[in-house]
């Protein structure tokens, strides 16, 4: 597929999703919010795909949503069309902006998508940028990287899937600090609670990422599956139901084709060769 605002390359069993609109810091538009969903569905649709990392062009990850604040820098009094720029409620389809039924599938795609993703954090991540990184599984930065909640500090409730998300990444109360603060967590601190897995140096950045999604493409599919599944149905379970779901799981690992091939390469001492079956 061939996309306007994006890029999307396959190879190696890897899709690689790059935000194309460095000009702008790579805020999305209604357009980027559409091509997004349909590569998202793309590479879900996509058997030889195995590992998904979502990236960006230039020196931002992603700023947000294309609000056009450039027109009313500087007003002291702000015209009907001046206040239109933001929308008056999330209901409203957003002329220029993301439309929330496409936000909704853009988040929904990523937590729901059966094999693992991967956001590579080049700089900032802003507002539904931020919220675009949490929806991915693991995510790998730059020290250039910064998380910025963005929604409070314009007078608006946050309306992407971050509140749900970033409880479950970092914590409640540093949550709740960076909602009512406004004020941007560093490369540095994000790597210390926990928002990104693992901090790398600028220049070593994409090659590490590619390293390890390469290292995650050689793995069994269904047992990744099973597992994402497991992971993210669980935090809505108790742990007797958690433990149960978890033996369903395995029975239907342990019946396929990867596990026997996994059980005949420890013995023949080689490598595994998975073919998700």
């Amino acid at each position: 597929m061939e996309f306007k605002t994006i890029k999307l390359n396959k190879e190696d069993g890897m899709a690689t999703i790059t935000l194309d609109r460095a000009d702008v810091l790579n805020a999305v538009s209604e357009e980027m919010a559409y091509d997004l969903a349909a590569a998202i569905d793309d590479v879900a649709e996509d058997d030889q795909t195995r590992v998904l990392l979502i990236t960006a062009a230039g020196r931002a990850f992603c700023a947000g949503g294309d609000f056009k604040f450039e027109k009313i820098k500087g007003k002291q009094v702000l015209t009907p069309e001046d206040l239109d720029i933001w929308p008056k409620t999330t209901r409203e389809v957003r002329r220029g902006k993301i439309p929330p039924r496409a936000q909704r599938h853009i988040i929904l795609g990523l937590q729901n998508l059966d094999k693992p993703t991967i956001a590579v954090i080049n700089g900032v991540a802003a507002g539904f940028g931020f919220d675009l990184a949490l929806a991915c599984d693991i995510r790998l930065g730059s020290p250039k990287a910064s998380f910025v909640i963005g929604y409070t500090s314009a007078g608006v409730a946050p309306d992407s899937g971050g509140t749900w998300l970033m409880p479950r990444v970092m914590g409640v109360a540093k949550t709740l600090e960076y909602i009512f603060t406004g004020d941007p967590c560093t490369a540095e601190e994000a790597y210390r609670i926990g928002l990104l897995n693992r901090l790398i140096p600028v220049e070593q950045l994409q090659e590490e990422s590619l390293k390890i999604a390469r290292k995650i493409a050689k793995g069994s599919p269904i047992a990744y599956r099973l597992s994402k599944l497991q992971v993210y149905k669980g935090l809505g379970m108790d742990l007797d139901t958690a433990l149960a779901f978890a033996m369903a799981c395995v029975t239907i690992a342990t019946g396929s084709e990867d596990h026997k091939e996994a059980l005949r390469s420890f013995a023949d001492r080689r490598l595994p060769e998975f073919k998700d079956r």
